[in-house]
């Protein structure tokens, strides 16, 4: 069995996310892999992201694809393979790792803790062409950098420590991957500014953004027009996974609801850090 097989095995994703994964994010990740004889039994990728923590720029990663076959568990291999990662990110200078739990206790016991919950927001019957929307890869070179300075300037302007650092590279490899769900990164603007950038994905038919990112007090328009955009009826909701920069948005037509299970959890690598204390962002993980 190989690294593509066991994560087939073990998360299900379909071949067009498969072969995304393994293609684009093969540059910036490194596997750690434990074989028994010559069947690979156990892996983990360290998948490093550039961030912006306390505005300084550092590279710390991110951990997924931790899987081990069924018949192989519970004999210290993840341990093994998580201790090896955090110590090599940590000699990298990482000051952190981060990861989406799919259970937050496994994680506990290897100085994990929940960093970042979602607050979901469901919208309906609201859609308006207030601003132009359009897929990020249509834009030319010049509207791209525009709609990254956009987003990083949000991220920079909001109350959050720590957040991935956005350039036109992030956005290009984050369409490709969302086009694998059945949607792409969306830029809202007129025709001076960029409003807003989305993140949507499409699936058993229902449309998802997983980020969107406005400035606050122009959240109404961004959302009727995200909405318009997307062509659903005033019968059907939109679900907004994470409405931080739409928090000022209320009124008929939303629902809001807090994740209780951390979206993100983190754990530092250095002596004198302390994950807890930073206020995360790390929303745009598929």
């Amino acid at each position: 069995m190989n690294h593509r097989q066991l994560w087939k095995k073990i998360f299900g994703d379909n071949d067009a996310y498969i072969d995304f994964y393994f293609k684009e994010r093969a540059d910036h990740t490194v596997v750690y892999s434990k074989y028994e004889g010559h069947d690979l039994v156990s892996m983990i990728f360290f998948n490093y992201y550039t961030l912006v923590i306390q505005g300084e720029k550092v590279k710390c990663p991110y951990i997924e694809g931790v899987a081990t076959a069924p018949e192989w568990r519970h004999k210290g291999f993840m341990k093994m393979l998580l201790y090896q990662g955090m110590m090599d990110a940590r000699n990298e200078g990482a000051p952190y790792a981060f990861l989406s739990p799919a259970n937050e206790e496994i994680y506990k016991p290897f100085g994990f803790q929940g960093v970042y919950y979602r607050k979901q927001m469901e919208i309906q019957g609201r859609r308006h062409k207030w601003y132009h929307a359009g897929s990020f890869s249509h834009l030319d070179s010049q509207l791209k950098e525009r709609a990254v300075e956009f987003a990083n300037a949000q991220l920079y302007a909001s109350e959050f420590d720590a957040y991935i650092y956005r350039d036109v590279k992030y956005y290009d490899t984050l369409m490709k991957e969302t086009k694998t769900l059945g949607g792409k990164v969306v830029v809202l603007r007129n025709e001076t500014m960029i409003h807003g950038v989305a993140v949507v994905t499409h699936e058993e038919d229902r449309y998802e953004v997983q980020e969107m990112i406005c400035a606050p007090e122009d959240a109404a328009k961004v959302a009727e027009s995200i909405c318009h955009y997307l062509g659903v009826t005033d019968d059907e909701a939109v679900l907004f996974e994470d409405g931080y920069f739409l928090q000022n948005l209320m009124g008929e037509g939303i629902t809001i609801r807090m994740t209780e299970k951390p979206y993100i959890m983190a754990r530092t690598l250095v002596d004198d850090g302390d994950a807890g204390k930073l206020k995360w962002y790390i929303n745009d993980i598929t």
